[in-house]
């Protein structure tokens, strides 16, 4: 009888820790602490969280629940979507396309995405503000996370840093 209990409180400790952990990584000092670690490397200045940036990038995210990558066009902006997709390992994501910038030529390596990254670590930028949702149909695992930048990077013939 005791391993039948033992079994039901192991299967609810591990629910509980699945529960938290879909839910880790997504509140704004998880986004300020993801992109300050390579601004620092870069010797960029650190981001503030902006709210309004936030309500700008959720009120977006949920104009695009069905995760196709269409950019809001108004400002600074990143997306990522993917299962079971937290806010810090979409900011991962937008780092890791440094492999693929080639800061002498202030360019991508042909053939490969990097703006995500340069927007990220961009000199001038001083605010972010982020949200992530869940995609359409309800049942699916994958989720949407879209993060907002003030003032926008990618300036043509600027270099990020």
């Amino acid at each position: 009888m005791g391993f039948h209990w033992r079994s039901i409180f192991l299967f609810l400790v591990i629910a509980v820790a699945i529960l938290l952990l879909s839910h880790a990584h997504n509140e704004p000092q998880d986004y300020i602490d993801a992109h300050s670690c390579l601004r620092t490397l870069v010797e960029v200045p650190p981001l503030t969280w902006d709210p309004e940036l936030a309500k700008a990038a959720e009120s977006w995210a949920n104009q695009r629940k069905d995760c196709k990558m269409i950019h809001s066009g108004k400002c600074g902006e990143s997306m990522a979507a993917g299962p079971n997709l937290n806010g810090s390992y979409a900011v991962q994501l937008w780092l890791d396309e440094r492999m693929d910038y080639d800061y002498n030529e202030n360019k991508c390596i042909d053939g490969c995405k990097c703006s995500h990254y340069t927007q990220a670590i961009w000199k001038n930028t001083q605010r972010i503000g982020c949200a992530r949702v869940k995609c359409d149909p309800p049942d699916s695992p994958c989720y949407l996370v879209v993060c907002n930048y003030d003032p926008p990077g990618n300036i043509p013939g600027e270099k990020p840093y």
